[in-house]
């Protein structure tokens, strides 16, 4: 059974129901159906004993972090059966995580590697849910979701490049992923329909917006190639950083790197008195910054990459 309420963004109380965020506490990307099924995926994961506890035994402290993280796992493996996986991630701070997800989430990765046994946990809430009499109705329910979406989307306007269209008073091209290349004389192109390597569709800036229109890239807003995007940023030992930044250089064999603290560059400032998404993010050696980050293109690929795995724009596969 579900229900709302003004007292939490979602919680369970052990006996039997859900009880999701009222309209007016969620934000503009939460979706009731997403919410209801994390939750489920939290009941899979913890094992049936975690049903007659309310939050299924979770809270927020940094213990349960890899519980959450088995959670997600399992969620964009479910999804992903019936295309979803994009539409269900999740709209907390695990975001980011849930971004980074190899196409199969539920190998092991690096993090595993590191004592973080989210993998084993959720191949073992897939084997428990696979006999389970929960199986039948999640299934008929994502199924049916995804027929709804598709249906929706077949009847909706549509851009020329097949996305759903996006706010009525932007256009291609104030877009910040309209660029110019290709092949001989450069013409305009949505880098938001490139593959991984190679250009985009050839586009009009006179063509209406899309649903991944973005405003012109704020590096100071995002901070996304500085943050968790990427693990480092390599150096050559001549890059004149070495010597001009040496307490942020750190040296691995013949390979040089600048320091990290904890998932961003220990370069990067951070406003304290501000959060997402007004957050500010400043480089503190921006005059003597590395030549990578001299090099790196603000709304070019790899920019759009970093953006991605931190959920500031849309994925390729969304």
């Amino acid at each position: 059974m579900t229900s709302r309420t003004q007292d939490a963004y979602a919680t369970s109380n052990g006996a039997g129901e859900i009880s999701i965020g009222a309209d007016d506490t969620l934000d503009d990307d939460d979706a009731f159906a997403q919410l209801v099924f994390h939750e489920l995926c939290h009941a899979i994961t913890e094992g049936e004993a975690a049903l007659r506890q309310p939050d299924w035994g979770l809270d927020n402290v940094a213990a349960h972090a890899v519980r959450e993280h088995a959670c997600l796992r399992l969620q964009a493996h479910l999804a992903g059966r019936f295309g979803l996986r994009a539409l269900m991630a999740p709209t907390t701070p695990y975001r980011a995580y849930y971004a980074t997800l190899p196409h199969d989430p539920l190998i092991d990765d690096a993090d595993d590697a590191g004592g973080d046994d989210a993998g084993a946990r959720a191949r073992a809430a897939l084997q428990r849910f696979e006999q389970s009499s929960w199986r039948a109705p999640l299934e008929a329910a994502l199924s049916e979701t995804a027929a709804a979406i598709a249906a929706a989307q077949a009847r909706a306007p549509a851009h020329p490049l097949g996305f759903r269209l996006g706010p009525a008073s932007e256009s291609c091209g104030s877009c910040a992923w309209l660029y110019v290349g290709g092949r001989g004389p450069g013409v305009s192109r949505c880098r938001q329909s490139a593959p991984v390597n190679g250009d985009g569709m050839r586009t009009e800036r006179s063509h209406p917006a899309c649903a991944r229109w973005e405003a012109p890239v704020d590096c100071q807003a995002c901070g996304a190639c500085c943050r968790e995007a990427y693990h480092s940023v390599t150096v050559s030992m001549r890059d004149p950083v070495v010597w001009q930044e040496p307490q942020l250089i750190v040296r691995h064999g013949a390979r040089f790197e600048i320091r990290r603290e904890g998932p961003r560059c220990a370069a990067l400032r951070v406003d304290s008195d501000a959060v997402a998404p007004a957050a500010r993010y400043a480089c503190t050696i921006y005059d003597n910054r590395p030549r990578p980050c001299r090099e790196f293109e603000a709304a070019g690929r790899h920019c759009l990459d970093a953006r991605r795995r931190v959920g500031l724009s849309a994925r390729a596969d969304a």
